[in-house]
Protein backbone atom coordinates (compact mmCIF):
# COMPACT_ATOMS: atom_id res chain seq x y z
CA UNK A 1 0.00 0.00 0.00
CA UNK A 2 2.70 2.18 1.13
CA UNK A 3 4.67 1.20 -2.50
CA UNK A 4 1.49 2.44 -4.43
CA UNK A 5 0.75 5.72 -2.63
CA UNK A 6 4.38 6.77 -3.09
CA UNK A 7 4.50 5.23 -7.17
CA UNK A 8 1.43 7.17 -7.46
CA UNK A 9 2.50 10.67 -5.94
CA UNK A 10 6.40 10.56 -7.71
CA UNK A 11 4.17 10.05 -10.98
CA UNK A 12 1.88 12.56 -10.52
CA UNK A 13 4.83 14.85 -9.99
CA UNK A 14 6.53 13.51 -12.86
CA UNK A 15 3.90 14.03 -15.10
CA UNK A 16 3.34 17.42 -13.94
CA UNK A 17 6.81 18.18 -14.26
CA UNK A 18 8.17 16.49 -17.26
CA UNK A 19 5.13 15.05 -19.51
CA UNK A 20 5.53 11.39 -20.68
CA UNK A 21 8.44 9.21 -19.13
CA UNK A 22 10.85 6.81 -21.22
CA UNK A 23 11.57 3.31 -20.74
CA UNK A 24 14.60 4.71 -18.57
CA UNK A 25 13.37 7.56 -16.69
CA UNK A 26 10.68 4.54 -15.63
CA UNK A 27 13.03 2.44 -14.34
CA UNK A 28 14.98 5.73 -12.59
CA UNK A 29 11.26 6.12 -11.45
CA UNK A 30 10.99 2.63 -9.72
CA UNK A 31 14.24 3.48 -7.58
CA UNK A 32 13.64 6.74 -6.81
CA UNK A 33 10.29 4.69 -5.52
CA UNK A 34 12.27 1.81 -3.14
CA UNK A 35 14.42 4.87 -2.21
CA UNK A 36 11.37 6.69 -0.83
CA UNK A 37 10.06 3.54 1.03
CA UNK A 38 12.63 2.90 3.03
CA UNK A 39 13.17 6.51 4.48
CA UNK A 40 9.40 5.84 5.44
CA UNK A 41 9.81 2.93 6.94
CA UNK A 42 12.90 4.68 8.88
CA UNK A 43 10.61 7.48 9.83
CA UNK A 44 7.85 5.60 11.08
CA UNK A 45 10.23 3.15 12.95
CA UNK A 46 11.80 6.69 14.80
CA UNK A 47 7.95 7.60 15.18
CA UNK A 48 7.29 4.51 16.78
CA UNK A 49 10.18 4.94 19.33
CA UNK A 50 9.22 8.41 20.11
CA UNK A 51 5.92 7.49 20.89
CA UNK A 52 7.50 4.71 23.54
CA UNK A 53 9.71 7.51 24.90
CA UNK A 54 6.69 9.80 25.77
CA UNK A 55 4.74 6.64 27.08
CA UNK A 56 7.17 5.97 29.06
CA UNK A 57 7.46 9.72 30.80
CA UNK A 58 4.81 9.56 33.32
CA UNK A 59 6.05 6.49 34.78
CA UNK A 60 9.35 7.99 35.12
CA UNK A 61 7.99 10.80 36.90
CA UNK A 62 6.12 8.32 38.99
CA UNK A 63 9.33 6.62 40.39
CA UNK A 64 11.05 10.01 40.46
CA UNK A 65 8.53 11.03 43.05
CA UNK A 66 8.74 7.43 44.78
CA UNK A 67 12.52 7.63 45.23
CA UNK A 68 12.05 10.71 46.79
CA UNK A 69 9.55 9.20 49.26
CA UNK A 70 11.67 6.28 49.79
CA UNK A 71 13.89 6.31 53.38
CA UNK A 72 17.53 6.65 52.62
CA UNK A 73 20.02 4.02 53.67
CA UNK A 74 21.12 5.46 56.77
CA UNK A 75 17.54 5.74 57.72
CA UNK A 76 17.16 2.23 56.72
CA UNK A 77 20.04 1.43 58.82
CA UNK A 78 18.49 3.06 61.53
CA UNK A 79 15.03 1.74 61.47
CA UNK A 80 16.77 -1.83 61.47
CA UNK A 81 19.22 -1.51 64.51
CA UNK A 82 16.17 0.74 66.71
CA UNK A 83 13.37 -1.84 66.02
CA UNK A 84 12.42 -3.16 69.10
CA UNK A 85 14.40 -0.83 71.04
CA UNK A 86 13.00 0.87 74.23
CA UNK A 87 14.89 4.02 75.52
CA UNK A 88 14.62 5.73 78.73
CA UNK A 89 16.62 7.50 81.60
CA UNK A 90 16.65 9.19 85.04
CA UNK A 91 17.49 12.50 85.84
CA UNK A 92 18.27 13.16 89.42
CA UNK A 93 19.51 16.68 90.50
CA UNK A 94 18.76 18.73 93.42
CA UNK A 95 17.79 22.75 94.46
CA UNK A 96 19.07 22.62 97.59
CA UNK A 97 21.11 21.00 99.64
CA UNK A 98 22.95 21.91 102.93
CA UNK A 99 24.49 20.10 106.49
CA UNK A 100 24.36 21.63 109.78
CA UNK A 101 25.60 20.24 112.98
CA UNK A 102 28.56 19.51 115.40
CA UNK A 103 31.74 17.62 114.59
CA UNK A 104 33.39 16.43 118.06
CA UNK A 105 31.84 18.96 119.53
CA UNK A 106 32.94 21.75 117.29
CA UNK A 107 29.94 23.86 115.52
CA UNK A 108 30.15 22.83 111.56
CA UNK A 109 28.12 23.25 108.22
CA UNK A 110 28.71 23.68 104.65
CA UNK A 111 27.21 26.00 102.45
CA UNK A 112 24.00 25.66 100.71
CA UNK A 113 24.53 24.26 97.54
CA UNK A 114 22.59 23.43 94.19
CA UNK A 115 23.83 20.49 91.65
CA UNK A 116 23.19 17.33 89.64
CA UNK A 117 23.61 14.21 91.11
CA UNK A 118 23.35 11.35 88.19
CA UNK A 119 21.58 11.15 85.35
CA UNK A 120 20.90 7.44 84.12
CA UNK A 121 20.22 6.38 80.39
CA UNK A 122 18.52 2.68 79.55
CA UNK A 123 18.46 1.05 76.16
CA UNK A 124 16.78 -2.58 76.29
CA UNK A 125 16.39 -4.76 73.04
CA UNK A 126 14.59 -7.57 72.73
CA UNK A 127 16.56 -9.89 69.84
CA UNK A 128 13.77 -12.12 70.23
CA UNK A 129 10.64 -13.40 71.78
CA UNK A 130 12.80 -15.34 74.13
CA UNK A 131 16.47 -13.23 74.46
CA UNK A 132 16.63 -9.52 75.39
CA UNK A 133 20.11 -6.86 76.48
CA UNK A 134 19.55 -4.37 78.98
CA UNK A 135 21.95 -1.44 78.86
CA UNK A 136 22.05 1.18 81.74
CA UNK A 137 25.67 4.09 81.69
CA UNK A 138 25.48 6.20 84.26
CA UNK A 139 26.86 9.57 84.55
CA UNK A 140 27.06 11.24 88.39
CA UNK A 141 29.16 13.92 90.48
CA UNK A 142 30.52 13.49 93.36
CA UNK A 143 31.67 16.66 95.35
CA UNK A 144 32.14 14.83 98.94
CA UNK A 145 28.87 16.47 100.23
CA UNK A 146 27.91 13.80 102.73
CA UNK A 147 28.94 14.26 106.35
CA UNK A 148 31.19 11.13 107.81
CA UNK A 149 32.91 9.93 111.11
CA UNK A 150 36.67 11.68 110.58
CA UNK A 151 35.52 14.10 107.45
CA UNK A 152 33.47 16.39 109.80
CA UNK A 153 30.96 18.20 107.98
CA UNK A 154 32.11 19.75 104.76
CA UNK A 155 31.81 19.46 101.34
CA UNK A 156 33.98 19.90 98.26
CA UNK A 157 34.16 23.37 96.69
CA UNK A 158 34.77 21.01 92.91
CA UNK A 159 33.13 18.14 91.57
CA UNK A 160 34.17 15.12 89.52
CA UNK A 161 32.32 14.28 86.96
CA UNK A 162 32.54 9.90 86.07
CA UNK A 163 31.24 7.51 84.30
CA UNK A 164 30.18 4.28 85.34
CA UNK A 165 28.10 1.25 84.06
CA UNK A 166 25.56 0.72 86.58
CA UNK A 167 23.70 -2.44 84.38
CA UNK A 168 24.40 -4.97 81.36
CA UNK A 169 23.04 -7.95 80.84
CA UNK A 170 21.48 -9.91 78.51
CA UNK A 171 18.09 -12.39 79.47
CA UNK A 172 16.93 -15.20 78.41
CA UNK A 173 13.50 -16.24 78.99
CA UNK A 174 12.76 -20.70 79.30
CA UNK A 175 9.71 -21.97 77.62
CA UNK A 176 7.20 -23.63 79.31
CA UNK A 177 6.92 -25.50 82.05
CA UNK A 178 10.45 -24.30 83.04
CA UNK A 179 9.58 -20.83 83.38
CA UNK A 180 12.95 -19.92 84.84
CA UNK A 181 13.89 -16.38 83.70
CA UNK A 182 18.00 -16.25 83.70
CA UNK A 183 20.25 -12.73 83.30
CA UNK A 184 23.68 -13.08 82.61
CA UNK A 185 25.60 -9.76 83.30
CA UNK A 186 26.57 -6.80 85.29
CA UNK A 187 23.75 -6.58 87.66
CA UNK A 188 22.08 -6.11 91.08
CA UNK A 189 22.17 -9.22 92.93
CA UNK A 190 18.50 -9.48 95.05
CA UNK A 191 20.26 -9.00 98.83
CA UNK A 192 18.68 -6.28 100.22
CA UNK A 193 15.36 -6.45 97.86
CA UNK A 194 14.47 -2.36 98.34
CA UNK A 195 18.27 -1.36 96.97
CA UNK A 196 17.94 -4.48 94.21
CA UNK A 197 14.88 -3.19 93.17
CA UNK A 198 15.39 0.43 93.44
CA UNK A 199 12.68 1.08 95.40
CA UNK A 200 13.92 4.25 97.61
CA UNK A 201 14.85 6.33 94.62
CA UNK A 202 10.91 7.67 94.51
CA UNK A 203 10.89 7.76 98.17
CA UNK A 204 14.12 9.31 99.11
CA UNK A 205 16.41 11.67 97.75
CA UNK A 206 19.68 10.18 100.29
CA UNK A 207 19.07 7.13 101.25
CA UNK A 208 19.61 7.30 105.40
CA UNK A 209 23.18 7.72 105.99
CA UNK A 210 25.29 4.25 105.87
CA UNK A 211 22.34 2.19 105.27
CA UNK A 212 22.88 2.22 101.56
CA UNK A 213 26.46 0.79 102.28
CA UNK A 214 25.47 -2.03 104.04
CA UNK A 215 22.57 -2.59 101.21
CA UNK A 216 24.84 -1.61 97.94
CA UNK A 217 25.18 -5.13 95.98
CA UNK A 218 26.41 -4.75 92.71
CA UNK A 219 28.49 -7.21 90.44
CA UNK A 220 29.19 -9.21 87.11
CA UNK A 221 27.38 -12.94 87.63
CA UNK A 222 24.34 -14.94 87.04
CA UNK A 223 21.36 -14.58 87.90
CA UNK A 224 18.38 -17.75 87.78
CA UNK A 225 14.80 -16.21 88.61
CA UNK A 226 11.65 -18.70 89.31
CA UNK A 227 8.34 -17.92 90.73
CA UNK A 228 6.14 -20.76 92.43
CA UNK A 229 2.37 -19.94 92.27
CA UNK A 230 -0.03 -21.61 95.13
CA UNK A 231 -3.39 -21.19 95.89
CA UNK A 232 -2.74 -18.77 98.67
CA UNK A 233 0.87 -17.60 98.32
CA UNK A 234 3.03 -16.93 95.47
CA UNK A 235 7.26 -17.68 95.78
CA UNK A 236 9.62 -15.76 94.03
CA UNK A 237 13.07 -17.40 94.31
CA UNK A 238 16.78 -15.79 93.04
CA UNK A 239 19.51 -17.66 92.69
CA UNK A 240 22.71 -16.77 92.10
CA UNK A 241 25.26 -19.35 91.08
CA UNK A 242 28.13 -16.91 90.15
CA UNK A 243 28.88 -13.68 91.81
CA UNK A 244 32.28 -12.20 91.82
CA UNK A 245 34.15 -12.39 95.29
CA UNK A 246 33.57 -9.38 97.21
CA UNK A 247 36.59 -7.19 96.43
CA UNK A 248 39.72 -7.66 99.07
CA UNK A 249 39.57 -3.92 99.58
CA UNK A 250 37.13 -3.68 102.72
CA UNK A 251 35.84 -0.32 101.41
CA UNK A 252 34.36 -1.65 98.46
CA UNK A 253 30.89 -3.34 98.41
CA UNK A 254 30.99 -4.65 94.85
CA UNK A 255 32.77 -5.18 92.04
CA UNK A 256 32.50 -5.98 88.33
CA UNK A 257 35.86 -7.53 88.12
CA UNK A 258 38.21 -9.59 90.04
CA UNK A 259 41.42 -11.64 89.95
CA UNK A 260 40.47 -14.41 91.21
CA UNK A 261 38.52 -18.43 90.91
CA UNK A 262 36.36 -17.64 93.81
CA UNK A 263 33.21 -16.86 93.53
CA UNK A 264 30.17 -15.77 95.98
CA UNK A 265 26.74 -17.91 95.76
CA UNK A 266 23.33 -15.71 97.17
CA UNK A 267 19.92 -17.05 97.51
CA UNK A 268 16.46 -14.71 97.95
CA UNK A 269 13.26 -15.61 98.24
CA UNK A 270 10.05 -13.84 99.04
CA UNK A 271 7.33 -15.68 99.85
CA UNK A 272 4.05 -13.19 99.76
CA UNK A 273 0.45 -13.66 100.32
CA UNK A 274 -2.87 -11.68 101.32
CA UNK A 275 -4.23 -11.90 104.99
CA UNK A 276 -6.65 -9.90 106.71
CA UNK A 277 -7.10 -7.18 103.71
CA UNK A 278 -3.29 -6.63 103.76
CA UNK A 279 -0.20 -7.91 101.80
CA UNK A 280 2.68 -9.64 103.61
CA UNK A 281 5.94 -9.98 102.23
CA UNK A 282 8.42 -11.96 103.36
CA UNK A 283 12.34 -11.40 102.77
CA UNK A 284 15.27 -13.34 103.24
CA UNK A 285 18.87 -13.95 101.91
CA UNK A 286 22.03 -15.85 102.16
CA UNK A 287 24.96 -15.70 100.88
CA UNK A 288 28.91 -17.07 100.85
CA UNK A 289 31.44 -16.21 99.32
CA UNK A 290 35.91 -16.36 99.46
CA UNK A 291 36.50 -12.45 99.47
CA UNK A 292 40.28 -12.57 99.41
CA UNK A 293 42.55 -13.42 96.07
CA UNK A 294 44.05 -16.23 97.81
CA UNK A 295 40.80 -18.19 98.37
CA UNK A 296 41.45 -18.57 102.11
CA UNK A 297 38.81 -16.16 103.70
CA UNK A 298 35.31 -16.54 104.13
CA UNK A 299 32.70 -13.65 103.89
CA UNK A 300 29.22 -14.64 104.77
CA UNK A 301 25.68 -12.20 103.65
CA UNK A 302 22.39 -12.64 105.16
CA UNK A 303 19.17 -10.40 105.63
CA UNK A 304 15.52 -10.99 107.05
CA UNK A 305 12.46 -8.64 106.21
CA UNK A 306 8.91 -7.87 106.43
CA UNK A 307 6.88 -5.72 103.86
CA UNK A 308 3.06 -5.14 105.17
CA UNK A 309 0.87 -3.04 102.83
CA UNK A 310 -2.62 -2.44 104.07
CA UNK A 311 -4.90 0.28 101.67
CA UNK A 312 -2.38 3.61 101.75
CA UNK A 313 -0.09 2.50 104.28
CA UNK A 314 2.72 0.15 103.31
CA UNK A 315 5.54 -0.21 106.18
CA UNK A 316 8.69 -1.97 106.16
CA UNK A 317 12.08 -3.18 107.58
CA UNK A 318 15.54 -5.42 106.69
CA UNK A 319 17.69 -6.85 109.08
CA UNK A 320 20.71 -7.21 107.51
CA UNK A 321 24.43 -8.33 108.10
CA UNK A 322 27.83 -8.67 106.31
CA UNK A 323 30.96 -10.82 107.71
CA UNK A 324 34.48 -10.93 106.33
CA UNK A 325 36.63 -13.37 108.49
CA UNK A 326 40.22 -11.85 109.09
CA UNK A 327 40.43 -8.77 108.20
CA UNK A 328 44.15 -7.02 108.31
CA UNK A 329 44.53 -4.43 111.37
CA UNK A 330 46.82 -1.07 110.33
CA UNK A 331 49.22 -2.30 113.73
CA UNK A 332 49.40 -6.13 112.11
CA UNK A 333 47.47 -9.22 112.98
CA UNK A 334 43.54 -10.14 112.08
CA UNK A 335 40.22 -9.46 112.98
CA UNK A 336 36.90 -10.30 111.80
CA UNK A 337 35.07 -7.10 110.21
CA UNK A 338 31.22 -7.02 109.99
CA UNK A 339 28.78 -4.29 108.73
CA UNK A 340 25.17 -5.00 110.11
CA UNK A 341 22.12 -3.14 110.86
CA UNK A 342 18.50 -2.81 110.04
CA UNK A 343 15.74 -0.18 109.17
CA UNK A 344 11.97 0.38 109.44
CA UNK A 345 10.26 2.64 107.03
CA UNK A 346 6.37 3.71 107.09
CA UNK A 347 4.90 5.02 103.80
CA UNK A 348 1.41 6.84 104.05
CA UNK A 349 0.03 7.97 100.28
CA UNK A 350 -2.42 10.47 100.64
CA UNK A 351 -3.07 10.45 97.22
CA UNK A 352 -1.47 9.78 93.52
CA UNK A 353 0.28 12.88 93.89
CA UNK A 354 1.43 13.07 97.58
CA UNK A 355 3.02 10.63 99.74
CA UNK A 356 5.10 10.76 102.94
CA UNK A 357 7.97 8.69 103.58
CA UNK A 358 9.74 8.08 108.08
CA UNK A 359 12.63 6.00 108.13
CA UNK A 360 14.77 5.06 110.82
CA UNK A 361 18.00 2.86 110.84
CA UNK A 362 20.70 1.87 112.92
CA UNK A 363 24.01 0.67 111.00
CA UNK A 364 27.39 -0.58 112.12
CA UNK A 365 30.50 -0.54 109.90
CA UNK A 366 34.09 -2.05 110.37
CA UNK A 367 37.39 -0.28 110.15
CA UNK A 368 40.57 -1.65 110.93
CA UNK A 369 42.35 -0.48 113.76
CA UNK A 370 46.08 -0.30 114.77
CA UNK A 371 45.04 -3.00 117.03
CA UNK A 372 41.43 -3.87 117.04
CA UNK A 373 38.54 -3.81 114.80
CA UNK A 374 36.41 -0.34 115.27
CA UNK A 375 32.73 0.23 114.53
CA UNK A 376 31.53 3.57 113.15
CA UNK A 377 27.79 3.43 114.29
CA UNK A 378 24.86 5.98 112.54
CA UNK A 379 22.19 6.38 113.73
CA UNK A 380 19.63 8.19 111.04
CA UNK A 381 15.99 9.17 110.96
CA UNK A 382 14.55 10.63 107.81
CA UNK A 383 11.70 12.39 106.60
CA UNK A 384 10.37 13.18 103.19
CA UNK A 385 7.89 14.53 101.24
CA UNK A 386 6.85 13.17 97.62
CA UNK A 387 5.01 15.45 95.43
CA UNK A 388 4.43 13.86 91.79
CA UNK A 389 4.27 16.69 88.78
CA UNK A 390 3.81 13.67 87.11
CA UNK A 391 2.68 10.75 88.80
CA UNK A 392 5.47 7.95 88.49
CA UNK A 393 7.53 9.93 86.18
CA UNK A 394 8.68 13.05 87.87
CA UNK A 395 8.41 13.91 91.43
CA UNK A 396 9.70 16.78 94.09
CA UNK A 397 11.29 15.38 97.45
CA UNK A 398 11.81 17.72 100.42
CA UNK A 399 13.95 15.89 102.81
CA UNK A 400 15.47 16.51 106.17
CA UNK A 401 17.31 13.85 108.09
CA UNK A 402 18.79 13.71 111.52
CA UNK A 403 22.34 11.76 112.03
CA UNK A 404 23.47 11.06 115.30
CA UNK A 405 27.43 8.87 114.81
CA UNK A 406 29.87 7.58 116.73
CA UNK A 407 33.08 5.78 116.72
CA UNK A 408 33.61 2.67 119.10
CA UNK A 409 36.94 4.19 120.65
CA UNK A 410 35.36 7.58 121.72
CA UNK A 411 37.53 9.35 119.07
CA UNK A 412 34.80 11.00 116.70
CA UNK A 413 31.50 12.11 117.27
CA UNK A 414 29.53 13.57 114.54
CA UNK A 415 25.56 14.75 115.00
CA UNK A 416 24.20 16.80 112.13
CA UNK A 417 20.59 17.96 110.26
CA UNK A 418 20.76 17.99 106.61
CA UNK A 419 18.48 19.34 104.41
CA UNK A 420 17.47 18.72 100.76
CA UNK A 421 15.13 19.62 97.96
CA UNK A 422 15.70 17.17 95.56
CA UNK A 423 14.22 16.41 91.98
CA UNK A 424 13.81 13.13 90.38
CA UNK A 425 12.86 12.52 86.64
CA UNK A 426 12.01 8.66 84.76
CA UNK A 427 11.43 9.34 81.56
Amino acid sequence: MRFAVALITLCAFSLLTAGVASSDELSDLKTQVEKLMQRIEELEKKQKEQAEEVKKVPQIAGSVEELKKAPSASQVVEKALGKGVKLGGHFKFFLADQSTGESNGVDQHNNLSAGVNDAYLYFKKSITDWLSIDLAPRIYATASATPTLGGGITRSSSSSVDIDLDEAYLTVRTPNPYNVEIKAGALYPMFSEEYATKAWWHEQYHGNQALPQLQSWRSTGIELYRNFDFENFSLPVYFYPWLNGEDSTWLTPYKYTDNNGYKNLLLHVAPEFFAYGARFKLLGSLGWGIWDSNGDKNSWQYALGLDIKYHEFNISGEYLSRKRDEVPLLGGGLADGTNEGFYIKGKYTFSPKWAVVVKYSDVDLFLPGTSQMLTDNYKTIGLALNYWLWEGVSDIIPQVEWVDAKRSDGSQRLEYFRYTIGWRTTF
